[in-house]
């Protein structure tokens, strides 16, 4: 129900934030291709037993149907070999290519070469991120494996189901998974008056409220913090021993700031 983030941290750093994040007892890690630090997310992971953690990796999108497959089949396993394993838990399409479903054929032959990977069994799952309902009826109809994560931006100022993506991924077996729960750039959700004044009843930080609202609402998260106590925090805020009122759900679940949009690359 957590993972710990690395967008952003160069390699030094997400082998620190990596090895951090397990010794606090966060055992999902989440990198991409395109981070340019999975060799120092491997390097955190090194020696780490294999079936003690979670690993969750991307590849970029394809817009040219003719090289979509060969060129999302070397991503796949560069990763790999960026990572130091022989498998990854669950890689995600990154995002839709731009223009979307214009490139509907490059899409399918994208999840085909995903499917591919599945079935060697290189990954345990894979996904999409930043998907909207055009971009999965793309590649839903010639697909045989349904993704199994939508990783969407998701928080409290854009309702509990923005734009109807949680009741659409919910309808075809997909989990919805947050990335950016505390906001993309803004403090609100760590110390705005809304989520602090509601943690204080519960004695937990605003931070915590936040994070928890998604877990309450049966969303996944991927949150990022390079220091532990934030990351002890973060995993005390998903979990079964502490929950916010029907109220405070009710107030969290109709707030309208921070807004934001589920999908940078995709908003239909």
């Amino acid at each position: 129900m957590i993972s710990a983030g690395t967008w952003q941290y160069d390699p030094t750093t997400a082998t620190q934030v990596v090895k951090t994040a397990l010794s606090v007892g966060i055992n999902h890690i989440d990198t991409a291709n395109d981070y340019h630090n999975q060799e120092g997310v491997g390097a955190g992971l090194k020696g780490v037993n294999r079936s003690s953690y979670f690993l969750t990796t991307k590849v970029p999108p394809q817009s040219t149907e003719a090289t979509a497959f060969e060129k999302t089949t070397k991503d796949l396993e560069d990763n790999l070999d960026q990572l130091g394993l022989s498998y990854v838990d669950l890689v995600l399409v990154h995002f839709p290519p731009p223009g979307n479903t214009r490139h509907c054929s490059a899409m399918q032959r994208q999840w085909a070469a995903m499917e591919a990977f599945y079935a060697a069994g290189k990954a345990r799952a894979i996904g999409v991120s930043n998907y909207c309902p055009s971009s999965l009826e793309c590649i839903l109809p010639n697909a045989t494996v349904t993704p199994a994560v939508n990783q969407c931006e998701y928080h409290v100022g854009m309702s509990a189901d923005p734009d109807g993506i949680k009741m659409y991924c919910d309808g075809k077996g997909i989990v919805l998974q947050a990335y950016s729960p505390l906001g993309d750039g803004t403090s609100d959700l760590i110390t705005g008056p809304l989520v602090t004044g509601i943690g204080a009843a519960h004695n937990k930080s605003g931070a915590q409220v936040s994070l928890h609202w998604a877990y309450q609402n049966g969303v996944p998260l991927s949150t990022k913090s390079t220091s532990d106590t934030h990351l002890s925090e973060d995993l005390v805020a998903v979990s079964d021993e502490w929950s916010l009122t029907p109220a405070d759900m009710a107030t969290l679940d109709k707030a309208t700031t921070p807004s934001g949009s589920y999908s940078f690359a995709c908003k239909e």
